[in-house]
């Protein structure tokens, strides 16, 4: 409260030319801190299309997988066909072998695959936690900036004869700033 009414004071004692000052780097402040926060944002809707493009990838490896279980299935279908048109027992001999041979290297695409699908999710997600980093990261520079544009400001305006008014409130000298505004930025 203590701190309102020094600024009350010392707004009181501003020549016009200081109170424009004053707002516009009040207003510089504020919008550097908005374009930072709308920069934040479009990290997190990047962040969003990285996991969705993610689990597109993903989805198109395990049709790929389905599709592979069926071209097993047709296989095996055909091998036995064959064998029973030529009078052969399906379950055994080179019949048997030949099921077994699709069989096996089918598993070893399927497994692939899903090695693939995997890799594609994590890729996506790591992806987005990088993007979700840089929002945090500029969202903070966002908040410092603003607030050390504030300070500065009111620094300068102390400098070329503005009110002192400031000072005695605050509790701090010339030049320094409230350690309360870094502990807020999550600095201090």
């Amino acid at each position: 409260m203590a701190f309102m009414a020094a600024i009350g004071t010392a707004a009181g004692s501003m020549t016009a030319a200081q109170g424009i000052g004053m707002v516009a780097s009040a207003a510089s402040s504020f919008s550097q801190m908005q374009s930072n926060r709308s920069k934040a944002r479009g990290l997190g809707a990047q962040a969003t299309m990285a996991r969705l493009q993610a689990k597109t990838e993903s989805l198109k490896y395990k049709q790929q997988g389905l599709s592979v279980l069926d071209n097993i299935l047709q296989t095996q279908a055909a091998i036995n066909a064959r064998a029973g048109a030529g009078g052969i027992d399906p379950n055994s001999g080179s019949a048997r072998a030949l099921a077994q041979y699709a069989l096996s290297r089918g598993a070893q695409e399927t497994y692939t695959i899903m090695d693939n699908q995997v890799i594609a999710e994590r890729g996506g997600e790591m992806q987005a936690q990088q993007y979700m980093q840089q929002a945090r990261g500029i969202m903070r520079a966002g908040l410092i900036g603003g607030i050390a544009k504030g300070a500065t400001t009111a620094y300068q305006f102390y400098l070329i004869g503005g009110s002192t008014a400031l000072e005695p409130a605050m509790g701090y000298g010339a030049g320094q700033v409230d350690p309360r505004l870094f502990r807020a930025a999550g600095l201090g």
